[in-house]
């Protein structure tokens, strides 16, 4: 009996036993499954996968190309620049065929290869890799733009519905500022139907340094004029200031008027069609920094291949001409069209 015990004892021990090591077998199974699982899961992150895109901008080939291959331009487009745009905060380093642009927070490692913009960025969220191929489109005023992005899987898998794809790349930030005329050019160019048809003009070619007050006085002498031949001015003066030269100065001043009687030499009459148009900038500040609308307009013109068939007009909207060049002033740059 003793026997038997002992036997049945040592059966239930050596299931006990044998139930052990199945058990610690199991738990080591599943944790290699689980360790596998994770090493697959981990891998996935650094499989690349490369999607591409290819974005239409309604805007000259060379326009665009040049605003990508000269970094002093990226601070004008980019959002996560633009704000640092004139701040000194962006500092720029340029080699052949390559530039970096740093700030506090971004840097941007810029290969050009032709037609190719080879794009590393980082971040405090990251790093970002992908290219621009930037080509002509099938009008002269569209340019077409290959997006290339590399990405890991489970980050492509995870942002492959977002609303906004291609986000990192920072193309739709390209294409906003390229297609609105007022961030691209960096004034408002508005259209209008012209609305002075009759002028009364007085011309006159000053040295440069009298320009201020030669102005004046031919504004007088208009005033004067329409006094004396009983016509209206029905909208602010309007002025002309060209260099001709080193030191004189082409100075031009009319008054929109009601109607036109017979005139005699200086003054004459200028008619503008009404059915004509100007595209115009309206500019407040200094009288020397108007230089700087002149140029977004012409740049304007030159893009659409538009010619200019007369010289732009001011029209002084607070019907006062400036004194210095430092004046302050508020007109209107008119620059007529057909």
């Amino acid at each position: 009996m003793f026997y038997a015990k002992f036997a049945q004892t040592g059966l239930q021990l050596h299931i006990f036993y044998k139930f052990k090591a199945n058990y610690h077998a199991g738990r080591m199974k599943k944790k290699a499954v689980l360790l596998l699982l994770m090493l697959i899961i981990l891998a996935a992150c650094f499989i690349p996968v490369t999607r591409k895109k290819t974005f239409s901008i309604k805007a000259s080939f060379f326009n665009v190309y040049q605003q990508l291959a000269k970094p002093d331009n990226w601070g004008q487009w980019r959002s996560d620049l633009r704000p640092l745009s004139g701040s000194g905060k962006i500092s720029n380093t340029v080699s052949p065929g390559r530039f970096k642009i740093t700030t506090n927070n971004i840097n941007l490692d810029v290969q050009v290869q032709g037609y190719v913009f080879i794009i590393a960025a980082h971040d405090k969220n990251g790093s970002d890799d992908y290219t621009y191929t930037v080509f002509p489109g099938k009008f002269s005023n569209i340019t077409s733009v290959t997006v290339t992005e590399t990405k890991g899987l489970l980050n492509y898998l995870f942002n492959r519905y977002a609303t906004r794809q291609f986000a990192n790349t920072h193309i739709d930030d390209l294409k906003s500022f390229m297609e609105n005329n007022d961030l691209y050019y960096g004034f408002k160019i508005v259209k209008k139907r012209v609305t002075d048809t009759t002028i009364v003009v007085l011309r006159k070619a000053v040295l440069s340094k009298n320009k201020f007050t030669e102005a004046a006085n031919t504004l007088a002498a208009l005033k004067q004029y329409l006094f004396a031949h009983h016509l209206t001015q029905t909208q602010p003066l309007i002025a002309q200031f060209f260099d001709k030269n080193n030191d004189s100065t082409q100075v031009n001043i009319g008054l929109p008027v009601d109607k036109k009687t017979p005139v005699k030499y200086p003054v004459a009459f200028m008619e503008m069609p009404s059915t004509g148009y100007f595209y115009t900038v309206r500019f407040r500040g200094k009288f020397r920094d108007r230089l700087k609308a002149y140029g977004a307009l012409r740049r304007y013109f030159s893009d659409r291949l538009m010619p200019i068939p007369i010289l732009p007009l001011e029209t002084y909207l607070d019907n006062k001409l400036p004194v210095t060049d430092s004046d302050e002033v508020n007109i209107q740059i008119n620059f007529p069209t057909f």
